[in-house]
């Protein structure tokens, strides 16, 4: 199988990985969003896509996302691929984001990091309080015509009716990296699952949904706190999502406009509360991470 490297291994001698070698891993937590951090830079190794399929399938501890990354020596410039834990890819992780940020922190002393997903680049920063600040971007609308995204000036509210669920589930979609389902229903835990078997059914890995449990405050913008749970493609039900709270936050900024200028949004979930701030240009995510362990992965 072809191997798919980064490209700055290209410039770099690595090591092709070969059956059975132990690969150093570290366990990194955001929230309760779990995650494993290989460090291919510091390892000096470049993974097939079956190798990675391979360390996906072998970890005995829960996980959501595999972040590999690689960077040139002392650089603050990182190159990221994310991957769920079923294997398929994601396109951006804002919770994934302070993970690696406290990861080079911590090793290399950098306060201040540009993470390259998928051309995209990412600019993250720590404190002294050890607070994560993570720019995500600025969000887009879109609705589905056939299949086929239509990107929109504005959030328009969306609805489908689910079989065996009385009325129709309202929701709108937020593009931020990763497309992203926000349902302004309020929903029993059982709608809920009919709902994610509905989405996994036709819409296989395309959305995260987002779960807005006090959606009527949604449409009032004096209320700035907000509880959702999150159900990530890929990855299934999680107790933290960052793109996930940034898109809710998103929505909140564009239904309301100039109303919530200098307005910083609570988002709180199972895992704990995130923050995020809106500039001109970007959506600004705030939270901890957390370093669990460093272990070994032997991939046969």
């Amino acid at each position: 199988m072809e191997e798919k490297v980064f490209p700055i291994l290209l410039a770099m001698k690595k090591t092709t990985l070969i059956n059975n070698t132990p690969i150093t891993f570290i366990k990194m937590n955001s929230q309760g969003n779990e995650f494993i951090l290989i460090d291919l830079a510091k390892e000096k190794l470049k993974l097939s896509d079956n190798i990675i399929q391979n360390i996906i399938r072998e970890p005995s501890d829960n996980f959501d996302q595999l972040l590999l990354i690689d960077y040139e020596t002392n650089s603050e410039n990182i190159y990221c691929k994310i991957f769920n834990s079923d294997g398929s890819r994601a396109f951006q992780c804002g919770n994934g984001l302070r993970a690696i940020m406290l990861y080079m922190n911590t090793t290399y002393s950098h306060s201040n990091i540009a993470v390259d997903i998928e051309n995209k680049k990412y600019t993250v920063s720590i404190n002294k309080k050890k607070e994560i600040t993570a720019s995500m971007g600025i969000s887009r609308a879109f609705k589905l015509r056939d299949s086929n995204i239509q990107y929109l000036d504005s959030f328009e509210k969306q609805n489908i009716v689910v079989e065996s669920i009385n009325n129709p589930i309202e929701f709108y979609l937020v593009e931020l990296g990763n497309k992203h389902c926000v349902i302004v229903t309020l929903c029993t835990k059982d709608e809920k699952d009919i709902i994610t078997k509905y989405f996994d059914k036709h819409y296989s890995n395309l959305f995260n949904l987002e779960f807005v449990e006090n959606p009527k405050n949604l449409f009032k913008s004096v209320n700035t706190h907000f509880n959702i749970s999150v159900y990530e493609a890929g990855a299934g039900w999680t107790k933290s999502c960052g793109s996930g709270a940034t898109a809710v936050a998103s929505l909140l900024y564009g239904i309301h406009g100039n109303q919530m200028i200098n307005k910083i949004i609570t988002i709180k979930q199972d895992g704990g509360e995130l923050t995020v701030s809106k500039t001109e240009d970007n959506l600004l995510l705030t939270g901890p991470s957390t370093i669990e362990y460093e272990g070994k992965i032997h991939v046969y």
